[in-house]
């Protein structure tokens, strides 16, 4: 399961229909505290989180994630490419960071590569 994480709903549904052509079971939050409700009940493989919304940021979300389900992958979004948050990014286990607009190709690859990266680390 992949969950996405955003509070517009656009773009959560961009994000949605593209994954799921691929085949991809894809669940939805439209904030961090209810992604982690999510991250505590189904732990995704993956998660695709915004940098920016409301109450609590993506990056305490995934600061907070990685107490709950270390080691799970993500990719940040984000429309503001602080050097000081993509910093933090890195260091709390980022692994992809895509810029808005985005292209949508490459979230798909990006997730291909990470849960095939998953994988194979889950097997060795």
């Amino acid at each position: 399961m992949l969950l996405i994480v955003d509070d517009q709903p656009a773009v959560r549904q961009l994000i949605r229909e593209a994954l799921a052509g691929e085949g991809q079971i894809v669940e939805e939050a439209a904030s961090a505290y209810e992604a982690l409700r999510l991250v505590e009940a189904r732990r995704p493989e993956l998660v695709i989180c915004d940098l920016r919304m409301p109450g609590m940021s993506g990056l305490e979300m995934l600061r907070e994630m990685q107490k709950i389900a270390p080691g799970t992958p993500a990719i940040l979004i984000t429309a503001y490419g602080e050097l000081s948050d993509l910093r933090e990014a890195e260091r709390i286990g980022v692994r992809h960071l895509l810029i808005k607009p985005f292209d949508i190709n490459e979230l798909r690859s990006a997730v291909r590569r990470l849960l095939a990266a998953d994988s194979d680390a889950d097997g060795a």
